[in-house]
């Protein structure tokens, strides 16, 4: 609409924009729309401003902005952009919580009877976003390792590990998101982890040079999986060994007996259960199987200190 010298009563502005006018006298006593000018029996009027002016507000309140927003852009104290991608931003949020709703109803649909604790442990799942997952993994971190270990190391790892579910899962996404959340809280693996940590993380402890060795046993690794070799080969027993010196080393520790007997103590107490953690990821982020990397330098591990 353009500006003119026009006027309308109220009765007029709410049949030219198609509205009660109740809505109109709702939105000029909240001060979102004051009347152009009143008549001497104080009666309103509106111009063709006001009117352009009502479109935007119903503009906005189709977005389901909220009345106090929408006051703060007609009197200019906001910014009409910001305040649409907010709105965007929203809508996205909610998009996704509804895909997630309708995936978890997939899941529970699987079975031709769902029982009643699988619709509880499903529909657990609507209201545990991604946000949630990574304060849980924070806390697992924070209850693990409490201040031994080097921030910086413990943001990568928190980046690698915590579990992000798509914004439209399969049912199998469901279900390996639920079981993720259930070993993050888990008092006994999160104590486990604890005593780890606390043999791991001590005072001689050198994460950068375990983490540069890392690097280069992994890209050892990537060149036996290239060649063909097994892991249980004699290049996978080389490389193996060269890891437990190297780490062996970054913890200021002789690669001995007493050494390799940790790490044997180690594998067989948590490899299953990493194995499963990195299974679950891969499910997560779409991928047929944990990183190979990963894998083929767990197998053989095992096979050199079994």
């Amino acid at each position: 609409m353009t500006t003119s010298d026009q006027r309308y009563t109220i009765g007029e502005l709410a049949r030219l924009c198609g509205l009660p006018v109740r809505r109109i006298r709702f939105y000029s006593d909240k001060g979102l729309l004051p009347p152009a000018t009143r008549t001497m029996a104080n009666y309103r009027v509106y111009s063709d401003a006001d009117a352009a002016r009502l479109d935007l507000i119903q503009a906005l309140r189709a977005m389901g902005v909220g009345l106090a927003a929408i006051r703060g852009i007609l009197a200019r104290k906001g910014s009409l952009a910001g305040l649409l991608q907010l709105r965007l931003s929203a809508l996205e949020a909610e998009i996704a919580g509804k895909r997630r709703i309708a995936a978890t109803l997939r899941a529970a649909l699987r079975h031709p009877e769902p029982t009643p604790d699988d619709l509880r442990r499903l529909w657990t799942m609507t209201s545990l976003s991604n946000a949630d997952m990574r304060s849980l993994t924070e806390r697992f971190y924070d209850k693990v390792t409490g201040d031994r270990m080097n921030p910086e190391w413990r943001q990568k790892a928190i980046a690698a590990g915590v579990p992000e579910l798509p914004d439209d899962p399969t049912p199998e996404q469901i279900d390996a998101f639920a079981e993720l959340r259930a070993m993050l809280s888990d008092e006994s693996v999160i104590a486990s982890a604890k005593a780890d940590a606390e043999l791991m993380w001590t005072p001689d402890f050198d994460p950068a040079a375990y983490h540069a060795a890392a690097e280069r046993i992994f890209a050892d690794v990537r060149k036996a999986l290239a060649a063909g070799e097994a892991p249980d080969s004699q290049t996978g027993r080389a490389i193996a060994g060269d890891w437990l010196e190297a780490s062996a080393k970054a913890m200021k520790r002789e690669p001995d007996e007493a050494f390799r007997a940790w790490h044997l103590d180690q594998y067989r107490r948590h490899h299953e259960r990493s194995l499963r953690y990195q299974q679950l990821l891969a499910t997560l982020r779409g991928e047929a199987a944990p990183g190979r990397e990963w894998w083929w330098i767990n197998e053989a591990m095992t096979a050199l200190i079994v």
